[in-house]
């Protein structure tokens, strides 16, 4: 009885799995036989409105912008200071980021721990960060909670209670963070890259030693801020739904009495690329790390936006012709990618991958050869057209986001660009040809401004490189 009951159930499985493969190799068939017909051609992008934004300006300088924007009740801050790594002193880097680091650790009246408990109840976080030209403060919160929020966030920022309990646990996570740092191959070929572009410039310095490190004091720290941090060097963005009378009151109250500080200041890189090859050893490495990169616009720059469809057709999108070559084609790498490093004034087109250590004199030569098939080859309509559909709706989703458009309003401003930029930047990247992606390689992506590093086994990889040392 009970081997046939056996049988009956399995039986009815059979059915019902063989009823599934049927099914599965039907859509399967669809699906084939789907594939051989052409999808249909994308239309022309559709021009992008950027939300209205309200501009204000404190009697002690700070700029305030305010954009209500989205239905979700939630509001974003971001509260820009415009000082960074470029202000570390010569051999303290690193003080900027320890300064930035503290400011969450809690105020004359309130602890770390009130801090992040007052944001969690608030339904948000808060966030600090320092970059090498500014710092960001910055958070997102339920919207009934805005001017509560904006009170905390500026007791953060004008109170902080710089202790030296919390200077040494910071110091403590920096040098583990710094040890960890140089056994990362694509750690060591970016410093080293940045390093011999930015030869004796802030920017050409990532990382502080760790001498540096441990050569921090308490009152460095309060120095740096007290020399840095004021209302004439910072812009506050509020994004999202807020009630806006009720803020620009919080506003007025909570930094109405911030001191002005010294005003903005640049300092923008003025050395001369020439072609280079730097090699770093790292014995027995079964992969090399590549980065070859040359001068390139910034955004500010009239080239921009004819550069970076370029940029995105070339290497810097997952379909791009490097990643197709060297991922797709030759199987040298897993993820090459291309990017744009930018600052005030300043600009590289870099390309960086993780090769098979046996291929790494060949993916540099693919890669120079896909940047010279793009400077002899006009690139098809098709192709081109591909590449804008697909750049304008990653800018129209990036932009969806609160902190999207304060990452748009913030960039605007941090390159001195008036609003033109952002009105016209889908126009301007939809009325690029392909002439103009001709002419951008051969203006740009000359390799006589070539920079190369290669982390890797140099006793394996030594010989592959010969041809690009000059």
């Amino acid at each position: 009885m009970e081997n046939g009951k056996w049988k009956m159930e399995n039986k009815g499985i059979f059915k019902k799995a063989l009823w599934l493969c049927v099914v599965v190799m039907s859509l399967f068939s669809v699906g084939v036989f789907a594939q051989k017909e052409k999808p249909p051609v994308g239309g022309q992008p559709k021009p992008f409105v950027f939300p209205a934004q309200e501009n204000m300006t404190l009697p002690n300088g700070m700029k305030v912008t305010l954009v209500q924007y989205g239905s979700v009740p939630k509001v974003a801050f971001q509260a820009t200071i415009y000082t960074g790594t470029k202000d570390d002193a010569k051999g303290k880097k690193g003080v900027s980021d320890t300064v930035a680091q503290m400011l969450k650790e809690g105020t004359k009246t309130r602890s770390a721990g009130q801090i992040a408990r007052e944001t969690a109840e608030m339904g948000g976080y808060l966030n600090v960060g320092a970059g090498t030209d500014s710092t960001n403060i910055s958070g997102e919160v339920l919207s009934e909670f805005d001017v509560k929020f904006l009170d905390l966030m500026a007791d953060v920022m004008l109170n902080p209670n710089f202790k030296a309990d919390d200077l040494e646990r910071i110091r403590a996570n920096k040098l583990r963070q710094l040890a960890l740092a140089k056994t990362q191959a694509g750690t060591l070929a970016w410093e080293k890259f940045r390093a011999t572009i930015f030869a004796n410039h802030p920017y050409g310095q990532i990382n502080p030693t760790e001498d540096e490190v441990k050569g921090y004091t308490l009152d460095e720290v309060k120095s740096f801020y007290n020399a840095n941090y004021g209302a004439a060097k910072t812009h506050l963005y509020i994004v999202g739904q807020f009630n806006a009378s009720a803020i620009k009151d919080a506003i007025g109250k909570a930094f109405a009495g911030w001191q002005k500080g010294t005003p903005l200041t640049r300092n923008a890189p003025t050395g001369t690329a020439k072609n280079s090859l730097a090699k770093i050893d790292r014995p027995d490495a079964p992969q090399s790390t590549i980065y070859l990169g040359m001068p390139a616009p910034n955004p500010a720059d009239a080239d921009f936006a004819k550069f970076v469809v370029m940029d995105s057709l070339l290497g810097g999108s997952f379909g791009s012709r490097i990643t197709a070559n060297i991922r797709e084609n030759k199987g040298y790498t897993y993820s090459p990618n291309s990017f744009l490093w930018n600052r005030y004034k300043t600009g590289y087109w870099i390309e960086n991958a993780d090769v098979t250590t046996e291929s790494t004199g060949a993916s540099i030569k693919e890669i120079l050869y896909e940047i010279n098939r793009l400077k002899s080859e006009p690139v098809t309509e098709a192709e081109l057209q591909g590449i804008k559909n697909y750049m304008v709706g990653l800018y129209v989703l990036q932009n969806s986001t609160r902190f999207g458009v304060i990452n748009q309003l913030e960039t605007m401003n941090y390159y001195e660009m008036d609003k033109s930029y952002i009105d016209n930047y889908v126009k301007k990247i939809v009325a690029v040809n392909a002439k103009d992606i001709q002419d951008m390689a051969k203006k740009y992506l000359t390799e006589d401004k070539m920079t190369i590093v290669v982390v890797g086994d140099l006793k394996k990889i030594n010989d592959q490189l010969k041809p690009y040392e000059k």
